[in-house]
């Protein structure tokens, strides 16, 4: 099989991103929503909001490379952001709304 993961620039919505997003960090995982922490990587809800987690996005994401095709065979439906870009751009959308009004 030659299908290998590799990222994938798409433009998106940041604010429904945010809404469904567990962010997955050394051995446990935090609702972007609600900031629930310590969620497992298999749930698929926040325990507190019930938000059905959409998309994943790993602080390390070099140190949970294995789990990538485990992840992808048990929810293929969840979309893998890259962490990095989410947080910049995130940034740049909270300082763009200081200076709207």
């Amino acid at each position: 099989m030659s299908e290998r993961f590799v990222r994938v620039f798409k433009k998106v919505d940041l604010n429904a991103i945010k809404k469904q997003l567990l962010v997955y960090g050394d051995v446990s995982g935090q609702c972007a929503n609600c900031d629930t922490i310590d969620i497992k990587i298999n749930v698929p809800l926040c325990p507190n909001c019930k938000t059905e987690f959409k998309f994943i996005s790993f602080r390390n994401i070099k140190s949970h490379l294995p789990k990538l095709a485990k992840l992808d065979a048990e929810k293929p439906s969840v979309t893998i952001i890259d962490f990095d870009d989410y947080k910049m751009n995130l940034g740049k959308m909270k300082a763009e709304n200081l200076f709207k009004d």
